[in-house]
């Protein structure tokens, strides 16, 4: 299952009307100056300037387990500004619809098999929160890029696995995610901080999943940067959503990544031309 964050809030469904509203005025303005926009170049220009990553960006939730022990344990989902707390709740037998709270989200998996051992899909319960500044403000400006989110948890936990040899690990893992959660931050002149280890749980984690350090999420996103590509722009486009979830892509990497990065320097050849026509009127 995947879950995404549009529209998070009224304050920023109400900016983006307000943009929306903004766009459509000028572009009604270049029609009453006669400078002629072809419905391409309009369908362009919506698509690219318009597009917000995130409100698009798509998280797959853990897996769901139907045992009792832990159907109401905590599970996280996160990026690099974000961390995300939240747990399947079962619903009961005779109960046919969500409880009425904010807090609580339908999982409807596509077939049984996702819910073992149960007809009844559970709730999600979203238990908390937290991101930075900077994942806020993107919402709002995406040219804003989002910064790590506790830097020195992560900082301290490399240096703790690279003690047993270990360099490579998924920092988005939920083990490794909920490493971070409930690690402390203390002073920076507290030698305790450099010099504390990792669990025997999590080392041997980290051991047995060395080969699962990249994602194709990941993946993806360090071939865009090696290729001067901005890699939020990757949610833009279907196909490479549905490479990074595999939702049934027949495409591989490199053929997203060459699909993604012609398209980005078409329209940065086209805005050049599209703007310049348009003079000093393209400042939206």
């Amino acid at each position: 299952m995947q879950i995404r964050f549009s529209q998070w809030s009224q304050w920023e469904s109400r900016h983006a009307a307000l943009i929306a509203i903004a766009k459509d005025s000028a572009l009604q303005q270049l029609h009453q100056q006669h400078i002629v926009i072809t419905p391409s170049e309009k369908a362009l220009i919506r698509f690219h300037l318009d597009y917000n990553p995130s409100c698009e960006r798509v998280y797959e939730l853990p897996q769901w387990c139907n045992s009792n022990s832990l159907s109401q344990a905590s599970h996280y989902v996160g990026d690099k500004s974000m961390i995300l707390s939240m747990a399947y709740v079962q619903r009961p037998s005779n109960q046919s619809s969500p409880p009425s709270s904010p807090y609580y989200y339908g999982f409807h998996p596509a077939s049984t098999s996702s819910a073992p051992g149960s007809s009844q899909p559970p709730h999600i319960k979203i238990c908390w929160l937290r991101v930075t500044l900077s994942w806020i403000l993107s919402g709002i400006k995406p040219e804003i890029a989002p910064v790590q989110i506790y830097p020195n948890r992560y900082a301290r936990l490399s240096h703790a696995l690279a003690r047993h040899g270990c360099f490579k690990y998924d920092p988005l893992s939920e083990p490794i995610l909920a490493h971070i959660v409930e690690d402390e931050d203390e002073p920076a002149d507290n030698d305790n901080a450099s010099r504390r280890d990792v669990t025997p749980e999590l080392l041997e984690y980290v051991q047995a999943h060395t080969h699962e350090c990249h994602t194709r999420l990941s993946r993806l996103q360090h071939v865009l940067e090696g290729a001067g590509v901005d890699a939020r722009v990757l949610w833009k486009y279907t196909f490479a959503k549905n490479f990074v979830v595999g939702s049934g892509s027949l495409l591989g990497e490199e053929d997203v990544v060459r699909r993604i990065q012609d398209s980005e320097e078409e329209w940065c050849r086209k805005r050049i031309s599209i703007f310049r026509r348009l003079g000093t009127t393209a400042g939206y």
